[in-house]
């Protein structure tokens, strides 16, 4: 669908209502990458807790002393250490013991382990300070892309955007992938921010005008969120909306 016929389209929904001026503009919306290194979060098993609590308590050297104590096979006593080892619950010298991170999560009775680290690509619009959800692919199929800058858009020379942003967009990406699922996938630090590129989004502005009411709105369609765009109504109508009544109204 062209910008001109969804712009007509939108109209229909004002026949209550006097569109006093419609505008059609881009607003600019960045493509970003976020590396982090996620963590699978487990209540932990008892054999791991026995463990952790026999090396607490005692100085073991071997696997074999801690499978005659536990009453387990060596093997599974000595796949436990080495993964405990590996993720950093426990350390060997002279023998075993916990390490701060181990005695941590003996205490909280949850088991953490690192995953390797991935990646997501995401969108991130500096006039809105948040990230939007959309496909920036079906945006770049209007042919009629306008030339007009939202008039308040922000542009940065280098976008930086809050580690707690970035890690609280990826949390809702994980549980928009999970859905329904119960994820114990937890994301806690960002690796890596890349922005990629800049798209323009383009949006279709109306100034509308109730008489019943006497009161003046604005909207706007955002064509990548596919919706209304509160964020970009409220800034016009914050700036411009005092000066409606004597630029419209006066006309008449």
């Amino acid at each position: 669908m062209e910008l001109q016929a969804l712009q007509q389209k939108l109209s229909e929904q004002f026949h209550k209502t006097n569109i006093l001026e419609t505008a059609i503009w881009c607003v600019p919306v960045h493509t970003v990458n976020i590396a982090y290194k996620p963590i699978v979060r487990t209540k932990m098993d008892i054999l791991m807790k026995m463990l952790l609590i026999s090396l607490q308590k005692a100085k073991f050297k071997k696997a074999e002393q801690l499978s005659e104590i536990l009453l387990v096979e060596e093997l599974f006593i000595q796949d436990l250490l080495s993964k405990m080892h590996k993720t950093g619950l426990i350390t060997k010298e002279d023998h075993f013991q916990l390490t701060e991170k181990g005695l941590k999560q003996l205490t909280s009775g949850v088991f953490e382990e690192d995953q390797e680290i991935t990646s997501k690509e995401t969108l991130y619009s500096p006039t809105h300070q948040t990230f939007l959800q959309g496909e920036i692919e079906a945006v770049l199929d209007f042919e009629d892309f306008p030339e007009d800058m939202y008039r308040y858009h922000v542009q940065v020379e280098e976008l930086q955007v809050d580690n707690d942003k970035l890690v609280e967009e990826l949390r809702f990406l994980q549980m928009d992938e999970d859905e329904e699922e119960e994820s114990n996938l937890v994301i806690t630090s960002i690796e890596s921010f890349e922005d990629i590129q800049v798209n323009d989004v383009p949006c279709i502005e109306f100034i509308l005008f109730d008489e019943e009411k006497e009161q003046f709105t604005s909207r706007v369609w955002n064509t990548l969120t596919n919706n209304w765009d509160p964020t970009l109504q409220h800034q016009i109508e914050d700036k411009e909306k005092s000066a409606w009544k004597e630029r419209f109204l006066s006309k008449k």
